[in-house]
């Protein structure tokens, strides 16, 4: 044998493999693809063989590794998301448009809820000057999502349906703040105690 030295022969079959790596690869893709029953026998005893402890083990694994790498989890995912988003925003338009025709009851009421709970908590004693501020916020809104392409919403800072606390519909509760943020924040209101 050439190469007695167990590191002189790992570096001889390292540069082999690395050499023939293609029509190793190839060689054994088309045995696989010959042997499709000889694997799929295979695999089954392997499988019957390892059982429901070994899948169990793996799962367990996988979610031991996930909570350690949480934030690379989270990350990879906002990441994904992103593209489907960026590749396919008329696919979402499209399905957004589809849900809000097959589902008009549901959005009508919700529209209906929110205008009513609105008129509740505007108060009698708003002046014509406040009422104009009200409507300079939302223009400035408006203003926002068509300078930066992105939509900008009017936030009530206490939201006129909290779960703890209900705010007004007046001009020192309104902010405007991009409409990410605002679906984020939804309907939470942060009591500081002092």
């Amino acid at each position: 044998m050439p190469h007695k030295d167990p590191e002189a022969r790992k570096a001889y079959v390292k540069a082999y493999v690395e050499k023939r790596r293609l029509e190793l690869n190839a060689y054994r893709k088309a045995w696989k693809a010959a042997n499709k029953d000889k694997m799929a026998v295979y695999d089954k005893k392997y499988k019957e063989k390892k059982g429901e402890a070994f899948a169990l083990e793996q799962r367990l694994r996988t979610a031991k590794w996930r909570e350690q790498n949480l934030e690379k989890v989270r990350a990879a995912n906002r990441e994904c998301a992103a593209k489907k988003r960026a590749q396919q925003p008329e696919k979402i338009k499209a399905a957004k448009k589809q849900y809000a025709q097959r589902n008009k009851a549901v959005i009508n009421a919700a529209v209906a809820r929110r205008k009513a709970a609105k008129l509740k908590r505007t108060p009698k004693w708003l002046t014509k000057i406040d009422k104009l501020k009200i409507q300079c916020v939302y223009s400035i809104a408006a203003m926002l999502t068509r300078v930066n392409n992105e939509p900008w919403h009017v936030d009530h800072v206490i939201p006129l349906q909290g779960d703890l606390v209900s705010g007004l519909h007046v001009p020192s509760n309104l902010q405007v703040m991009r409409g990410v943020e605002n679906v984020r924040k939804h309907k939470k209101f942060e009591v500081v105690r002092g």
